[in-house]
Formats: structure tokens, sequence, C-alpha cells
């Protein structure tokens, strides 16, 4: 369908005369005439007819660059054309003389304003190039996208944008599409709309054109949600060529920016422009996409791998552990993993705001959730914990940072692999564990108790799947560690050790620590012992069994009796950044 003509192609008497008179000039050299331009489906059209004087075959036509004689698109002539055309070529019943020939949007726009030439190829010896008729006469419009970006404003719940848009010479109303963070093809789809409101004359003018309406405002919900994803970003506006010519950017395209700043993490610290809705006293829950832990829960049939006590916008209380740096040489080819910060990992049980909080859930599989349960039970437990004896230390990430530990028998309680084969008297009121140690859902027992909420019972795991979790973990560690997979890449690169398998001993002390509490050693007799024992068991407190999943079952804890689905959303407004290492 044509959207747009120059010149509407029909041929005058006028313009055949003079055809005529041209083709005597010269009869062994093609003729014929430029009818006109038009564009539809997105490309330029040229039209008009072309021959060989006294022939009816199809001749090639080319569209030339005016500025180097280059062709720019070429066609062969051999559309319908009428008698007309016939006789002014000097070929009785010839019917197939007329071209159209298409020029690409972004070609058309590197020639606007210059003059339309059409040259033709005789088909006879010595096959003559001629520019034909009416060249020169009709220039390529200027159709290109031009408009601007005024302005940017928001009022604290949306984001409005103002300016105008409009395609040279057209009068008619363009859409506009926006983007966020770079233009198409870079940035993030944002909205779009039509500039079809009123606009004054100079718009009017700038367009080429005498009336019309051009101008857009596009009022977009801007939440902290959203401002969690593009906070920040700078805006780039297309304005949507009706010919199918280029989405050319309107000027100031990339002046003005979402607001806020959108959630960062860096290495363990994170900025969130928001605020979660996991009440106070709740408890959430992730999945994490990889890690030591994933494949121990995965091997005992189990979903969740991390567990955290929500203090409402304040952040969280939960146990965490660093990855353990790597032993110094020659200890390194036996014992690749530093035996102390395996055994007692860091930082432990500590509380940190929503900042650090996002930082700690970066990669997970699924959008954490939260069970929440009675409100106030919940609340009294997370009250309990908040005012737990605790010190503060320093962030090893950002000086800056100050996280308090939680302490247990008047010391900080650590990360303890061991409590996912033996939770000990880590839920009990006079809780101990060796190591001073938990794990992420242990402490969630021992909070549970604490806060008043009541004894959590430990689960045990027969010997079948603490054998297939053993072999798991093992698995994990060592095909991380070939693979260079984070720091095991970093360990398997930094070190020579031909006389030893580093990522089969990183493997084998992993798995002792969480089999045995043996954590500074690589000897795997160790947890083979326990993975060939059919007697061994492991009694522990999982995150599913916090959360009163199958096989555990509703009423393991104040939270299990909340089964709904309640996705993390941050969706209130509040600034934090934070770290959690």
């Amino acid at each position: 369908m044509r959207t747009r003509s120059m010149l509407a192609p029909r041929i005058a008497l006028g313009c055949f005369a003079g055809a005529v008179l041209y083709a005597s000039a010269s009869h062994a050299a093609p003729i014929g005439w430029i009818d006109g331009g038009y564009w539809a489906n997105g490309q330029f059209n040229v039209s008009g007819w072309a021959c060989d004087p006294g022939s009816a075959r199809s001749v090639w036509v080319s569209l030339t660059d005016p500025r180097t004689g280059q062709a720019m698109a070429s066609v062969l002539a051999n559309g319908w054309s009428e008698p007309a055309v016939a006789a002014a070529c000097r070929a009785p019943g010839a019917t197939y003389l007329r071209f159209n020939i298409p020029l690409a949007a972004a070609m058309e726009e590197s020639v606007v304003g210059q003059p339309i030439q059409v040259r033709a190829t005789s088909n006879f010896y010595p096959w003559t190039i001629m520019s034909i008729g009416n060249s020169g006469t009709f220039r390529y419009p200027d159709n290109t996208i031009r408009g601007y970006v005024d302005n940017a404003s928001y009022d604290g719940s949306q984001v409005v944008l103002v300016g105008w848009a409009c395609a040279g010479g057209i009068a008619q109303s363009v859409n506009v599409h926006v983007y966020v963070g770079g233009p198409a093809g870079s940035g993030s789809w944002f909205t779009a709309a039509t500039a079809n409101q009123p606009s004054e004359p100079a718009v009017a003018g700038a367009c080429g054109v005498g009336y019309g309406a051009y101008r857009f405002s596009i009022a977009t919900p801007f939440g902290p949600e959203v401002m969690m994803q593009l906070g920040g970003l700078k805006i780039y506006v297309h304005g949507i060529s009706p010919v199918g010519g280029s989405n050319r950017l309107l000027t100031n395209s990339g002046l003005f920016a979402l607001p806020g700043q959108r959630a960062t993490v860096s290495g363990t610290c994170g900025y969130v422009p928001a605020l979660w809705n996991a009440p106070y006293g709740s408890v959430v829950l992730s999945r994490s996409n990889g890690g030591p832990i994933r494949p121990v829960i995965v091997a005992i049939g189990e979903y969740y791998t991390h567990s955290m006590l929500s203090l409402g916008t304040s952040g969280i209380v939960h146990a965490e552990m660093q990855t353990p740096a790597q032993s110094g040489w020659p200890t390194v080819c036996t014992r690749p993993l530093d035996g102390d910060q395996l055994q007692y990992g860091y930082p432990g049980v500590e509380q940190i705001n929503l900042g650090g909080a996002y930082a700690d859930l970066q990669g997970e599989e699924i959008t954490p959730v939260y069970q929440w349960g009675d409100p106030g039970a919940t609340a009294a437990v997370a009250s309990s914990i908040a005012g737990a004896p605790q010190i503060t230390v320093q962030s090893k990430s950002d000086g800056a940072i100050w996280l308090p530990r939680k302490l247990r028998n008047g010391a900080p309680i650590s990360y303890s692999l061991y409590q996912y084969r033996n939770i000990e008297q880590t839920n009990e009121l006079a809780s101990n564990s060796v190591n001073n140690g938990m794990v992420c859902s242990t402490f969630l027992s021992w909070a549970h108790l604490q806060g008043g909420a009541g004894y959590v019972p430990a689960y045990t795991y027969d010997h079948a799947l603490i054998a297939n979790a053993a072999n798991a973990l093992f698995n994990t560690v060592q095909n991380a560690c070939n693979s260079g997979v984070g720091f095991w890449g970093g360990l398997l690169r930094s070190v020579s050790c031909p006389f030893n398998n580093v990522c089969e001993n990183a493997g084998d002390q992993v798995t002792n620590c969480m089999a045995a509490n043996a954590c500074a050693t690589s000897d795997n007799t160790i947890w083979y012992g326990v993975r060939d024992d059919p007697n061994a068991t492991a009694t522990s407190i999982s995150p599913d069994r916090i959360a009163g999943l199958a096989p555990h079952g509703v009423g393991t804890t104040i939270w299990s009796y909340d089964q709904g689905y309640h996705p993390i959303a941050w969706n209130a407004p509040g600034p934090q950044y934070g770290c959690w290492y």
C-alpha cells in the first residue's frame, strides 16, 4: 500500500512528446522517463519506464547516487506498460517496459535533498548506459524523523516525558517508543505513545508542514519495584517513521534519566532503592543456583537451600559463610582450603540490612518467598533475636559498614557445615554445638525456642540419603574446581602440584568437614567411613523443615502454618546500602 506519493505515476501527453524527441536524438541509446517517487512498504520507490528504441525487450535501470554516480539499486524494467509507452519506444505491442525501483529507507535518507537520477543500460552493443528523461527533476524527500525530548519529571509515583516528534514533510502524527539504559537494541523497553497532542506553529514549521498535532506527554507509573530495575537509567526516545524510514532518536535522548538508582551488587555489598514486603518476624526462604549446599539438599529430596529471619524493613538475621581462603604453600596441595575458615565459617549468625540481604540473595534460582504465621508469635521471635547479645565487627568488604554478630554462650556463632550432619544441642534450651556453630535453618530453630515459640525437634535422615548427600557434595566441589568455576577456578590456576590432585583433595576436605567436622584434612577415608557405614545417619533441621514442607509437615514451627505463596517484592520506598561480609 502506498503511504505517500511525490508524484502520481501518470504520463501526460506532453511528457511523451518530450520523450519521443529525446529518443530521436539517439536511436542507439536507451530512453525512458521518471514519473516520480513515493514511500511504500518501508522503502522509497522510484517509478517510470525505459526501453531500447525499437525493441520490446526489457532493459536494466539503476538509481544512481548523484554524488558518486554509483548504482544504489537496480531492477529490470519489466512491469506492465500501456500503449503510450510502446509508442514512445517505437515498439508496437510491447507491454512490459515499466519499472519501480525500491530503495532502502536508510539509503534514501543518505541522499535526502539530492536529485533523483535513473540510468538505463542498453541490451545492444555497445551496451550504452544513459540517464533517462526527467532525471534530476525530482529530489529525494526529507521525511526523516525529527523531534525533541523536552523534559522528564517525577512526582513520586510516575514519570512524565514531554516533547514532540514528527516525520518531515508529512502532516500526520507519529508513534514514539521509549527505551532506558540505551537505544533500541541495547536498552530496555520502557513505554510508548503517539505524538498527537496539540503543538505550536514552531513545531509544525520544524516538521516542514503547515498544520498538525505532534507533541507527546507520556505518564508512566514508576514505583519502587520499577526503580529497583531501572532507577537512574538514561532515557532514549525513538520516533517511529510512518513511511518505513529509520526510527531515529529524538534530540536530547540520553540527556534525562529515570529517578533514583537501580539496585546494584558489588561483591558482598548491595544497594536497594526500596524496601521488601517480608513482614517483621517472617521467615524468608530461597533456593540457590549453585554452591556446596544445593547438592546436599537435592540429594535428600528437599527444596529450599537458605532461610533467614526477617526484621521487616530493618533487614534480616541469618547464618552465612564466605568461601574460605586457600591454604598457603605447600599445604595447599594436600589441604587446599584454610581449615580454620572452613570449620568456623564467617560471619556466621549476623544481622544485616536489606542492602546486604539483597547482595546475599543474588543468583538464586527462584524469587525468594516468605512464610509468616501468627504475627504476634513471629514478632516475638524476631524481637528476641534482634535484642540478643552481639558484638559489632567491621565489614571485610567495606570498612564503612559494621555488622552485628550474634553471641551464644558469650561467643560469636560461627557457620558450621557439621550442623548438616549433627545438630547436637543447638535447638535446646541449654544450646551448644561444636565450633559454637549453626547453619541457617538450625539457627532458626534456636531463635524459635529463644523467642518463646517452642522446641523444634530435629529430623533423622537415613543412611541412603546421607550417602547420596556425601557423594553429591564431593562431586560438586571437585567438578566446580576442575571446570574453573568461581573460587575453585582461582585455586586451580594459582597452584602447581604435579603429584597431587588439588580438586579431588578440595572435594575430600569439604566433605570431611560436613560429614565428621574434620575440616583440616583431605583424608577421604573419613567421609568414606560415614558414607559406607550402614548405621550412619544425620540428625538436623533443614529449611524445608522450618517451612513445614514434606516430609516434615505443618506444625514443625510457627512459620509452617502459613502455606501460602508470598513472593518477595521490593514495593515500598526506602534506600539502603549494606554488606553481608
